[in-house]
């Protein structure tokens, strides 16, 4: 069985203080992180449900 998931990488936050938005693919108890090149800040996102605020600006562009 194979689960995929977008998710937050908070574990290296980049210069600017963001965190990347990371796919996280899981099969036969392996991940493996592909980056998305988005990235956002801690304040914006959701980290309990994995989906932006509604406060964040880019919300619309990172659902699709």
């Amino acid at each position: 069985m194979t689960t995929v998931e977008v998710v937050c990488y908070k574990y290296t936050p980049l210069k600017n203080g963001e965190f990347p938005l990371k796919v996280r693919i899981c099969k036969d108890r392996k991940s493996r992180y592909i980056s998305l090149g988005i990235s956002v800040k801690p304040q914006h996102w959701d980290f309990k449900r994995n989906e932006p605020n509604e406060k964040c600006s880019n919300r619309e562009i990172i659902e699709k």
